[in-house]
């Protein structure tokens, strides 16, 4: 800990800030102090990709520890603080200290056996349940305000679109039918307020959900 603290650096991101690119040569990881992020990556035609969401706590880049080039992007949705360990430290501590080791490896097993389940129930939901998930993993790891019921950070259709796998007409139907139904209120195009959880989850209650939607 204490060669970690000599070495670190910690890194102030505005909202919309790339932390890292894909492509990009790989240096070290991150480790989020404050703020909340969305990790993208590009398929065919450079199609956009939101294929995990992170906040306080929550480790970035890990996936391309080892690698020349990160395979996925980090873009900070909120004013974002991260605290980035070259590789060169990093690879210290794992010789020196090996539980830091092992709990990292833990850590990617986790992370790998959720990114599974959750590929695995997507292919399985129709557009419907994809943005009633979309909507509750949102909730989940970003939380909303207890008072109005608004989600703490708002998405644009075009994330929700990225995020689900669908297209932006698709989130804007799906959405006003959400809003007909009395489960969400819309206060503009990306502010949401969740104001029947219960009935979100039931649309994708045979999936388990759970299982992914877990942080920690």
């Amino acid at each position: 800990m204490n060669k970690i603290e000599l070495k670190k650096n910690q890194i102030d991101h505005r909202a919309k800030d790339c932390i890292f690119r894909e492509d990009g040569y790989i240096e070290g990881i991150y480790f989020i102090q404050q703020g909340n992020v969305k990790i993208v990556s590009k398929g065919a035609a450079k199609k956009e990709q939101i294929v995990r969401l992170a906040t306080d706590g929550h480790v970035l880049g890990h996936r391309g520890n080892g690698d020349d080039k990160y395979p996925i992007s980090a873009i900070a949705l909120t004013d974002t603080v991260v605290c980035f360990i070259d590789n060169n430290t990093l690879n210290e501590v794992f010789i020196n200290n090996p539980n830091v080791a092992i709990g990292l490896m833990m850590f990617y097993s986790r992370e790998l056996r959720k990114s599974e389940i959750r590929l695995k129930y997507l292919m399985q939901m129709n557009v419907r349940e994809r943005i009633a998930e979309a909507l509750l993993l949102n909730k989940e790891v970003f939380g909303m305000d207890e008072k109005n019921k608004s989600l703490n950070v708002p998405f644009s259709r075009q994330e929700y679109a990225d995020m689900t796998g669908t297209r932006v007409e698709q989130v804007g139907r799906e959405l006003a039918k959400f809003e007909d139904e009395k489960l969400i209120i819309r206060n503009s195009q990306s502010q949401i307020k969740l104001i029947d959880i219960s009935g979100l989850k039931q649309i994708i209650k045979k999936y388990g959900t759970e299982q992914y939607t877990e942080q920690g």
